[in-house]
This record gives structure tokens, C-alpha cells and sequence, in this order.
């Protein structure tokens, strides 16, 4: 077979194209410090570092995730501290009202200062973030969730609640509805309600009730009836006498799993109820303080259908400061669980970029050898080429 010069010279410009292709290759791993830049450098890699990639993209978007929801939930912490601080200084000022020894002016500067702690409660119930989406909305976070309307103070929003995404399997709620915060508050004790009739004429004033035997109670509406100003009996809903009893001062009326505390000197006829507890929300209790504290009374009968007023008042704030620590309770479990599966992404995060690393990355030591001998390799070919190309029999005649 016959192998001419010019098939000797296609056949190394063939093999010279293909190592200038592998010094490219080389050179633009270094350049860019990736070994795989496009599919055909290593197609297992490649296929892999698709998935890997997608994968890191995803644990980011959880990351964000996270801090999106941290802020929001720490916005809605700070609204609930202030709404505490709130409603703890209207229940020091009630207390410093349900006094004898104050007149009836001096319960009418409470009541002014009450209404503006009453404002303060509605700001913080229409608070907002820096986008100016509010806290308490639900899902309506464009719409004012509070407004003031001659009948009392009113929700636009709804009860909805948003959840993001911090993790594979796991979602946080990011906001509470104004609905779950302010209006949905057990009222009295949380078991039952406490109130003395409006037409008693004497000076009995109610206490605190408690369960004394949650497996006797049965939920009911229960009235207690003086007969005389000692003797009474409690009727159920239905009307029958439930129990019968000789009231002393100073000792709880007890019945059906409940103790009654009641002072002061009830008259023939007075009556007091006992009844479920349902839901109130914190703006009209204290409207509720704001017109006993307005109305002038009188020693005797008036005084004691204030304290009584004030009294149940009393037990919804404190089942209205209970709420809000209880809802803040719930947000540093919130909290918690986002700072726990941000830290459990990070760590899947490292790991994959790791992985990722590994199987993208260059070794600059490594190709930068390879360059080096594929450059003097290169050169070599290209001067042997020449000087082949140079010889003839007839140099040698």
C-alpha cells in the first residue's frame, strides 16, 4: 500500500486539530475553574451536577423562606409586647378605679386615660410592616382589619392564615388573623361567666368563681335566687332547683363542681348568674371599663353594681392577657421550629455544595500540568511535522 506525503499530512492535521480541541478544553477549565462546562466533558457529571444544582437552588429558596417568616413573626412579636403592656396598665388602672375611696371624678380621669389606652390597642391591631401589609388582616393584608363604628369596634379581615415553606415537609404559619388575637377570647373564668342582675338592690358583690370539681360540672346556665337576704336556692336552665344554701359572708356559694365567691349583703329578690363561657374580644371589655368608670354612682346599692361591672371585667383581662401570652407562646414555638430547620437546610445546603464542588470543580494544580504538557506536547508534534515535511531523496543524492 502506497501512503503518499499528502495523506501522511492529513492524518496530522488531524491529529493536531484534536490536540489543540484538548489544550481548548484544558484552557477553558482554567479560565473558568470548572471542570465539566458543558455536557460532553463528563456526561455523568454533568447529569449530576444538573441535580445537585437544582437541589442547592431549592434549600436557598427554603433559606429565604425562612427569614421572610422570621422577620414577619418577630414584626407580630413586638405588636403582641406592646398590646401586653397595653392591657396590663388598663388592668391597673381598673383596679385603681374598684375603689370606694375614689369619687366620681376621679373614675372619670381613669376612663379618659382608658380610652386612650383603648386607641393604642386599636393601633396595634392595625400595625403593618414596612410594605405596609398589616400584621392582624388574615388573608386581606391590604384592608384595614379594624375599623371604629358607632356599634363598637369592627373586623374587615378574615381568619385566614399564610404558611411558607421552610423545608420539604414543613410549613410555617407566618401571620395570626386579628379575628384569633383580639376577638376569640374565652370571657369570665374560660369555664364560665360570672354576672349579678341589674335590678339587685342590695350590696352583694361577686368575687372570683373557680371549678372545684371539673367531673360534677355540668355546663348550664345557673341562676342564684335569694330568697331572703340569706337564703337562696340555684336553678338551671330549665328552671328546676339544682341546690339549696344559707349564704354567710366571707364563705363561697358551692354547687355542682363550682365555688361562688360573694361579699357584701344581698337583698330578697337579688339574683346572680352563672352561665358557658363564649368568646369576647378585648376592645369591648375595656369599653365596657370605660362606661362604668363614666357613669357617677353612689355609695350602696350603685357601688356595688359597679364593682360588679368591674369585677367580670377583671376576669377578661386576665383572660385577655393569658390569650396574648399564650398566642406569644406560640410564636417563639414558631420561631423555634424555623431556626431548627434552618439549621438542618444549612447543613444539607453544605453538604450538596460540597458534593457539587467535587464533581464541578477544577484542580487547578492538576490541569494546569496537563496544560503544560499538552502545550509542549503540541509544540513538539507541530516542529516534527516540519522537518518530515523537509526530507527528500534528493537532498541525499
Amino acid at each position: 500500500m502506497r501512503i503518499t506525503n499528502n495523506t501522511l499530512r492529513m492524518a496530522f492535521l488531524g491529529a493536531l486539530e484534536q490536540a489543540q480541541q484538548r489544550i481548548l478544553k484544558t484552557q477553558t477549565q482554567v479560565s473558568t475553574g470548572l471542570r465539566v462546562n458543558q455536557p460532553s466533558d463528563d456526561p455523568f457529571a454533568a447529569a449530576r451536577i444538573g441535580e445537585l444544582g437544582a437541589a442547592l437552588t431549592k434549600l436557598d429558596q427554603y433559606q429565604t423562606n425562612a427569614d421572610a417568616a422570621r422577620h414577619r413573626l418577630g414584626l407580630e412579636e413586638e405588636a403582641l409586647v406592646a398590646l401586653g403592656n397595653d392591657l396590663q396598665r388598663v388592668r391597673e388602672l381598673t383596679v385603681q378605679g374598684n375603689s370606694d375611696s375614689l369619687g366620681n371624678a376621679d373614675r372619670a380621669a381613669i376612663a379618659a386615660e382608658l380610652r386612650q389606652r383603648l386607641e393604642s390597642l386599636i393601633g396595634v391591631a392595625n400595625a403593618s410592616d414596612a410594605a405596609g401589609n398589616y400584621l392582624f388582616a388574615g388573608y386581606r393584608e391590604t384592608t384595614l382589619p379594624f375599623l371604629s363604628t358607632p356599634s363598637g369596634i369592627v373586623y374587615a379581615g378574615d381568619s385566614g392564615q399564610r404558611l411558607v415553606q421552610i423545608s420539604d415537609n414543613r410549613f410555617v404559619a407566618v401571620n395570626d388573623s386579628g379575628e384569633k388575637v383580639f376577638q376569640r377570647i374565652p370571657s369570665g373564668n374560660g369555664t364560665f361567666v360570672l354576672a349579678a342582675a341589674s335590678g339587685n338592690t342590695g350590696t352583694g358583690v361577686l368575687g372570683r368563681g373557680s371549678v372545684s370539681d371539673p367531673a360534677a360540672y355540668v355546663a348550664d346556665s345557673y341562676s342564684i335566687d335569694f330568697l331572703t337576704p340569706t337564703d337562696y336556692e340555684i336553678h338551671d336552665g330549665g328552671g328546676g332547683v339544682v341546690a339549696t344554701g344559707t349564704y354567710a359572708e366571707g364563705q363561697a356559694i358551692a354547687f355542682g363542681g363550682v365555688n361562688i365567691e360573694l361579699s357584701g349583703a344581698p337583698a330578697a329578690g337579688d339574683g346572680f348568674s352563672v352561665t358557658p363561657s363564649s368568646s369576647h374580644d378585648l376592645f369591648t371589655t375595656v369599653q365596657n371599663l370605660i362606661d362604668a368608670f363614666e357613669t357617677p354612682v353612689a355609695l350602696g346599692t350603685q357601688s356595688a353594681q359597679l364593682h360588679n361591672r368591674v369585677g367580670q371585667s377583671l376576669a377578661d383581662l386576665d383572660q385577655d392577657l393569658e390569650h396574648v401570652i399564650d398566642v406569644r407562646a406560640d410564636i417563639g414555638a414558631r420561631l423555634q421550629s424555623i431556626d431548627q430547620e434552618a439549621s438542618l437546610v444549612d447543613g444539607f445546603s453544605s453538604q450538596v455544595t460540597q458534593t457539587l464542588s467535587g464533581l464541578r470543580d477544577l484542580d487547578y494544580a492538576a490541569a494546569l500540568s496537563l496544560l503544560t504538557q499538552q502545550l509542549t506536547g503540541l509544540d513538539a508534534a507541530q516542529q516534527t511535522f516540519v522537518r518530515t515535511q523537509s526530507l527528500s531523496l534528493f537532498r541525499f543524492l
